[in-house]
Order: C-alpha cells, then sequence, then structure tokens
C-alpha cells in the first residue's frame, strides 16, 4: 500500500500527464476531413476501416509479444481480455466491409505505419510502465478521440457503420485506455518512473503523429 501522500502525486502526474496528451492532439489527427463533401467523406471513412483491420491485427498482435515481458501480475492479467477484443475487432471490420462489397485485405500499410507497429512489437523489452505509457495510456486515448470524430462523421453517411463503432469497438477502446491509466497509477510512484513515463508518451505521440501527416501528404496526393 502507497503512502496517502505518494498516491497523491501520482494521481496529479496521470492528471497533467492527461491533459498533457489532449492538448498534443488537439486538431492533429488529420485522417478525416470535417468540412469535405459526402463523396469524400465517404472514401475517407472506407479508408480508415480497411487501415483499422490492418491496426486491430497489428495490435492484437504487440499484445501477444507484451504479455511474456509484463512481471506485474496486476497489469499482466487484464492484457489477454485487450488481445481478445483486438482479434474481434479485427474480424468485425473485415465482415462490415465486405458488406459494403470492399476488400476487407485492400489496405496497403504506409510505411511509416507499418514502421509504428513493427517498433512497438519491439518495445517489449522495455520496461512495463513504458509500454503501457507509450500504447494503451497514450495511444489508446488518441485512438478513443479519433473514434469519437469517427463516429459524428459516419453518422449521417454510413449509420450502421458508426453505430457498430459506437457499441462494438469504442467501449472496448476506453477500457483499454483505462488500463494504461491503471498501470500509470500502480507504476509512476517515483519521480524517475514519472519521467520515464511522460518521456514514453512524448515518443508515442511523435511517431504516431508522423505516420499520420505522411497518411495526409497521401490524402492529399490523391492516394
Amino acid at each position: 500500500m502507497k503512502a496517502p501522500e505518494v498516491q497523491a502525486e501520482t494521481q496529479q502526474f496521470v492528471k497533467r500527464l492527461t491533459e498533457d496528451n489532449c492538448a498534443f492532439w488537439r486538431d492533429r489527427d488529420v485522417r478525416l476531413d470535417p468540412g469535405a463533401p459526402r463523396e469524400v467523406l465517404e472514401r475517407q471513412l472506407r479508408y480508415r476501416m480497411r487501415q483499422g483491420v490492418y491496426n486491430e491485427l497489428r495490435a492484437a498482435e504487440l499484445i501477444a509479444a507484451w504479455i511474456p515481458s509484463v512481471r506485474e501480475r496486476e497489469i499482466r492479467e487484464l492484457l489477454p481480455r485487450q488481445l481478445d477484443d483486438e482479434q474481434r475487432h479485427y474480424q468485425l471490420l473485415r465482415r462490415r466491409l465486405r458488406e459494403l462489397g470492399d476488400d476487407p485485405d485492400g489496405y496497403e500499410a504506409l510505411p511509416e505505419w507499418e514502421a509504428l507497429f513493427d517498433w512497438l512489437v519491439t518495445a517489449r523489452s522495455r520496461p512495463t510502465i513504458e509500454k503501457l505509457a507509450m500504447f494503451q495510456f497514450a495511444g489508446e486515448t488518441q485512438s478513443c478521440e479519433g473514434f469519437e470524430t469517427l463516429i459524428r462523421l459516419a453518422e449521417p453517411i454510413d449509420p450502421e457503420t458508426a453505430r457498430l463503432y459506437r457499441t462494438q469497438i469504442l467501449p472496448d477502446e476506453y477500457r483499454h485506455a483505462a488500463i494504461g491509466r491503471h498501470a500509470l497509477l500502480l507504476l509512476a510512484d517515483t519521480p524517475e518512473r514519472r519521467a520515464q513515463a511522460a518521456a514514453a508518451c512524448r515518443e508515442m505521440n511523435a511517431r504516431v503523429f508522423q505516420a499520420y501527416a505522411a497518411h495526409r501528404r497521401r490524402a492529399d496526393h490523391g492516394g
């Protein structure tokens, strides 16, 4: 049991880090254009879904790679369910794309996007606090914000897909982000560990933003 003052300091740190992450991502997710014509938004939504198939499969891969290296039992016990969720999301998106007459395996990952997941898989050798700060805390929290935007824009264009994300994917994403928050509240109990977690979040955000910028360049050139 941590001393009350340590618990309070850790809670304040997690609160500040959450605010910092939100500030970093404000207006930086460039994968959908809210002001675009309906046909452009529909095309962007399909691209996001195909990208989502790839993302969910790679997320399952990295969680599977990480589980053996997470020694903290209280955290390790939460990861198998996330692994199951990622695999289920992969199947849900593939099925929905087929229903729409689209190729669920038609996404060709950008080199920057593939490199992001390759880097995350190799992060299994890093301390648990860094891994969970990067993917579950920073990455999954940003994913929640991205899905909220996607659902709002998809609702008038493809309400069935919006419902799929809202009812079967987004609730799981919030639970995955909560795993990251739980890990930081449990482990970020010294100045050194807080510095590790904050640096890992910054590293993750920078790499994801680099991948988003590459996506924007492809979109601007009609890719």
